[in-house]
């Protein structure tokens, strides 16, 4: 089963019923644009006064801070809103904006990692072999990976590769993710970490991305205007 909303792009069909795109179609640059918007909104209002009662504020925080291009830790940011915000309001909201980023994911990320162009890595065995583990239970890997400590980008690579459906993974997000905040609040509500630390914290790894990643953007970018001369 596949999700709907990717059928403005030209594909076709794997010999097992896979879907290779040709080409990537306008919704994916549509979101993917939004992606790098929201999160440039989001670089320019943490420079700004932030309320922890704000939960249309924390909403929005957890869209560019949970999708896969993301550059913000939302966990520092829960335990925050947990000091003094209700609990329950707390996780609800940071849910909704999760449940957002994960809509934005499956639309851009299923098109890109399923590109003809690029479907080398499916031959690779250790993928081969990811994936085989993970097709057994999908649902239970993605929900409990979501909810643990651990990086969620690996079962999320797998998940768009093979096309898992929309709806099953906005449902691994919501039975994950809220426990998880609620989890993270309660941390905030019930130790009082100093708010000085949460915050730099947030500019810290902020700060780590982007002393890695700059210097890697610029070098790719003055590779390819040498390959262009």
């Amino acid at each position: 089963m596949h999700s709907e909303g990717h059928l403005t792009e030209k594909h076709q069909e794997e010999p097992g019923g896979g879907r290779v795109y040709t080409r990537l179609g306008p919704a994916v640059w549509f979101f993917g644009g939004l992606m790098v918007a929201l999160g440039l909104v989001m670089a320019v209002l943490l420079f700004r006064d932030f309320e922890s009662a704000s939960y249309y504020y924390l909403a929005f925080y957890c869209i560019p801070s949970n999708t896969a291009i993301t550059i913000f830790p939302h966990e520092p940011v829960l335990i925050l809103f947990g000091q003094s915000a209700n609990l329950w309001i707390t996780a609800t909201a940071a849910t909704l904006g999760t449940v957002a980023a994960g809509f934005m994911d499956h639309a851009v990320f299923v098109p890109v990692l399923n590109l003809q162009s690029i479907q080398g890595y499916k031959e690779k065995r250790f993928y081969q072999l990811a994936t085989k583990h993970f097709m057994r239970w999908p649902f239970l890997t993605l929900t409990a990976a979501g909810f643990l400590p651990v990086p969620f980008f690996p079962f999320k690579f797998l998940s768009f590769s093979i096309h898992y459906p929309l709806w099953k993974y906005i449902g691994t997000i919501i039975v994950s993710k809220f426990p998880r905040y609620f989890l993270l609040a309660l941390l905030g509500a019930t130790i009082p970490i100093p708010t000085w630390i949460l915050i730099a914290t947030v500019v810290g790894v902020i700060g780590l991305y982007g002393v890695k990643g700059i210097p890697e953007l610029w070098k790719r970018w003055r590779a390819r205007r040498s390959r262009e001369a």
